[in-house]
């Protein structure tokens, strides 16, 4: 994590450096990436970098961590619906969300971008695989609750519908990555697309 000092400086150019290391990060990965160049990118002197950060993987840890901090603090945890109709709406809408979410800020952006890039190279970073931990989990709470309320099937085990719909969402983020920028007047659409091909998956064959 970062050195204190860097939570001491001001919102700006936190987010001017963690920015710069998205673009970096995103293009080349962490094994190619430069810190030298992220430097650059952020505007600062090497001197301040390393009065912020220990290392090029300190440097990554922070990045990731602040995406899906910030993503889950605007997202928000998997709505609580009482029928199946309201779970597939809340669903919709958290897509929507996320897609705002990643639109509507450059970093948020960039760090998003990054992140599906790293996940397509398999990049095995130990930041990656907990940044990874983290989505599981929510994912996990989301399709627990469905199964709940009956609104995600009931025949097949849970971590396996986990696994199904993470691996939905990752294709998503990977076919919206190489469309990138994204009109704003496709959010609705696209959200209602990946959204109703999880239900097709995840209510089919339900016990009754």
């Amino acid at each position: 994590m970062p050195l204190p000092r860097f939570q001491k400086l001001d919102a700006q150019k936190r987010r001017a450096i963690l920015a710069a290391a998205a673009v970096e990060f995103g293009e080349r990965g962490f094994a190619e990436a430069s810190f030298n160049r992220v430097i650059e990118r952020a505007g600062i002197s090497k001197g301040a970098m390393y009065y912020y950060f220990a290392d090029k993987d300190d440097l990554y840890a922070t990045a990731l961590d602040a995406a899906i901090t910030e993503w889950l603090a605007f997202v928000g945890v998997p709505a609580r619906a009482s029928t199946p109709a309201a779970f597939w709406r809340a669903c919709e809408q958290t897509y929507a969300r996320s897609l705002a979410f990643m639109l509507g800020d450059p970093m948020n952006g960039a760090l998003c971008l990054a992140i599906t890039r790293a996940r397509t190279r398999l990049e095995g970073h130990p930041a990656l695989l907990e940044l990874g931990r983290r989505t599981h989990e929510w994912t996990t709470a989301l399709v627990r609750h469905g199964r709940e309320i009956g609104a995600v099937r009931d025949d097949v085990p849970e971590a396996l519908m986990v696994e199904v719909a993470m691996s939905l969402i990752e294709a998503g983020d990977r076919w919206i990555a190489a469309r990138m920028p994204l009109p704003e007047r496709e959010v609705g659409e696209i959200a209602r697309t990946m959204v109703g091909m999880m239900r097709r998956v995840a209510t089919r064959g339900r016990r009754t």
